[in-house]
């Protein structure tokens, strides 16, 4: 993973890959996370049983990455877990040396997030990055979080065969505190970072639409500081059309404020171009909160009808309309609740993680078995 499970800027794939290496720990099993470094953060600690070693910042790290494992990895493990590509980071290219065998991490085609996030000029060269370090990955397992994900990943050069689905999995002390009751409140959340790709601004617009028919409608934007000059274009869009008695900003929550945050809220809105999964979708639905996301969040994450509803990316009429229906009519919103809680318990961490362990272990055997 680029950050640890401590890093203050992991974001939702850190985070996933850092629970996993905690419950292989807990299984018995030895495990070097190799990290960037962050201010304070020691070069060497273990954390959870975990040992971290952080080596530089994230413009460095693929070829620290590499000097480490040739001086000190080589021979001593059995397996790789490492993350093929991120929409900002310098992929490590880890077949290249790696001897053992190796577990890619890839969470989504990223052509929709670069086209949203980044200069226009910068679009055929990363794209074409994606490309050139799916090939170099192309001979290992390959985890996505989705069967479309799996579906689609063969569009990069992956082997269908060698793509394997375990979906992302939330802790079990959200599903053992479940939510707090019904929410009467029209209260909307969108929680994540705040990044272009991610589209907050497309609910900001749709709140028009939805105080016509909910006049009390109140929109929660939360999240860890991430681009202030979007944050800025998001103020000066809601200043524009003068939501500033309907639209409120939370940044830097800790888990326990996040929990209440979204038990206070009656339903969330994903408008993403693109997401691997969503680990939000899971911790708003383990607080009984349905989730209205575009057609850029996988089916597998959220099922029109099961734990939330589904639109067309870009169609702000469409969420302003999934939105007033979850704040309006009390029936659908009560069955989608009820389920809601139903689909989080399906990806609890213990069940996942085993799943997780499995693709290791069977990758390990295949290897010792060409031996």
């Amino acid at each position: 993973m680029t950050r640890d499970g401590h890093h203050p800027g992991a974001a939702g794939g850190d985070i996933g890959m850092w629970e996993r290496a905690q419950f292989l720990t807990q299984q018995g099993h030895t495990v070097t996370v190799v990290a960037s470094r962050f201010p304070g953060a020691a070069r060497s600690e273990v954390i959870d049983g975990i040992q971290v070693v952080r080596l530089g910042g994230i413009l460095s790290l693929w070829l620290r990455t590499f000097w480490y494992y040739i001086r000190h990895c080589r021979n001593r493990f059995d397996a790789a877990v490492v993350e093929g590509f991120g929409g900002s980071r310098i992929p490590r290219f880890a077949p290249l040396y790696v001897k053992e065998p190796v577990i890619t991490e890839w969470h989504q085609i990223h052509k929709a997030l670069f086209e949203a996030q980044y200069p226009g000029l910068l679009v055929a060269p990363l794209t074409l990055l994606e490309r050139v370090t799916a090939f170099i990955h192309r001979d290992t397992i390959v985890v996505a979080r989705t069967d479309e994900w799996r579906e689609a990943f063969p569009q990069l050069g992956f082997r269908r065969e060698n793509v394997v689905v375990v979906p992302a999995c939330i802790g079990e002390d959200w599903l053992r505190e479940g939510r707090a009751g019904q929410v009467t409140e029209p209260r909307i959340v969108w929680l994540g970072r705040f990044l272009q790709y991610k589209c907050p601004d497309h609910v900001i617009q749709a709140m028009p639409q939805i105080i016509r028919q909910v006049p009390d409608a109140q929109l929660v934007l939360a999240g860890r500081h991430t681009d202030r000059t979007y944050e800025q274009k998001l103020v000066e869009l809601i200043r524009r059309l003068d939501l500033e008695r309907h639209v409120t900003f939370h940044f830097d929550l800790t888990d326990a404020e996040k929990r209440d945050l979204l038990r206070s809220c009656r339903v969330m809105a994903l408008p993403s171009s693109v997401e691997g999964f969503g680990i939000v979708v899971l911790e708003a639905n383990a607080c009984g909160v349905p989730v209205v996301a575009s057609s850029g969040v996988p089916a597998g994450a959220v099922r029109h009808g099961r734990n939330g509803l589904r639109y067309p990316f870009g169609d702000q009429a469409a969420l302003a309309a999934g939105l007033i229906e979850i704040l309006t009519d009390e029936a659908s919103y009560r069955r989608l609740s009820a389920s809601s809680l139903a689909s989080a318990g399906e990806f609890g961490f213990a069940e996942v993680c085993g799943r997780y362990e499995k693709v290791i272990r069977d990758a390990v055997a295949a290897r010792m078995a060409t031996v």
